[in-house]
């Protein structure tokens, strides 16, 4: 018999939660340096827009530690793992960042090695 764990909704409403509060910590101001960025990338030759770039992978790696945290605290005894993937969006070329939710293999731990 196959044992099915689910995830209790309000568990799940906090993970995203917890996920929708970074980014709305970091978005505001990545915007605002992206719109620096472009009113002066013809002044600096694009190196205003480094700053966004670098904002950018800290809001990614915060995402990132934060997903692994709720691996950790709950996901992982569930047998799922959260990360954060980079894939073509359906409606054009650009790159979008998505939660896929994968399934843990099971280890058989009554079978000697």
């Amino acid at each position: 018999s196959a044992l099915v764990l689910q995830v209790a909704p309000e568990e799940f409403k906090t993970s995203i939660s917890r996920v929708n509060a970074c980014l709305r910590k970091n978005l505001p101001v990545n915007v605002k340096w992206l719109l620096c960025g472009c009113l002066c990338c013809c002044c600096t030759l694009g190196c205003s827009l480094w700053p966004v770039v670098c904002l950018n992978k800290r809001t990614r790696r915060s995402i990132q530690k934060l997903l692994e945290w709720e691996n950790n605290r709950l996901y992982h005894k569930l047998g799922l793992h959260w990360k954060l993937s980079k894939r073509k969006c359906e409606t054009s070329n650009m790159m979008e960042y998505v939660i896929l939710i994968e399934f843990l293999p099971k280890y058989p731990i009554f079978r000697p090695d």
